[in-house]
């Protein structure tokens, strides 16, 4: 409930305590420490969320979601993405239809400069729901524009704002289409 209204520390109070009450249930604990290192990250503390995703592959090395919230967060703190890569491909071996997954392995690919496989990706990832997803679709929007497929990334950019005003992106369209103008 802490976690659902935002109360992050409260959650995450919480969840350690679940956690410390439950030392020797490997299914708490990877529960937990999955919902704490989510915890963590959102509340800025990398060190502890990489440490919870870390416990989780210690006990359970293939646990994609530990494998692709990890890879995520890595990706976006811009730190280790070989690693990330590599965790972000074990998910995708995994569930090859998974669009969140397809979507943090075609993200990281972009962050190393390959976007021509990350558009490959993508493309993929629209066919099993990253339509629905507007963080997927920015992220292919990115990809895009970075191929020089403007057109292209304008919509895809008009379709993640259509699903989610949240996420800032009239600031970033303008910018982007500013850019091009010079």
């Amino acid at each position: 409930a802490y976690a659902l209204s935002e109360q992050v520390p409260d959650a995450i109070s919480e969840y350690e305590i679940i956690k410390r009450q439950s030392p020797k249930d490997s299914a708490i604990v990877i529960m937990t420490n999955i919902s704490l290192g989510d915890l963590y990250f959102q509340n800025g503390d990398f060190k502890n969320a990489e440490k919870c995703f870390k416990q989780v592959l210690k006990i359970n090395p293939d646990n994609i979601n530990a494998l692709n919230n990890y890879a995520y967060y890595l990706s976006l703190e811009g730190k280790k993405l070989k690693k990330a890569k590599e965790m972000s491909r074990r998910t995708i071996d995994a569930e090859p239809d998974n669009p969140t997954y397809i979507d943090t392995y075609a993200w990281i690919l972009h962050l190393l400069g390959q976007d021509v496989e990350a558009k490959a990706m993508f493309k993929h990832a629209m066919l099993y729901g990253g339509k629905e997803n507007a963080d997927v679709l920015d992220h292919y929007a990115e990809v895009l524009y970075c191929l020089k497929e403007y057109d292209l990334a304008f919509i895809y950019w008009d379709q993640a704002k259509a699903l989610d005003s949240t996420l800032g992106l009239e600031e970033k369209i303008a910018e982007r289409k500013a850019s091009m103008t010079k």
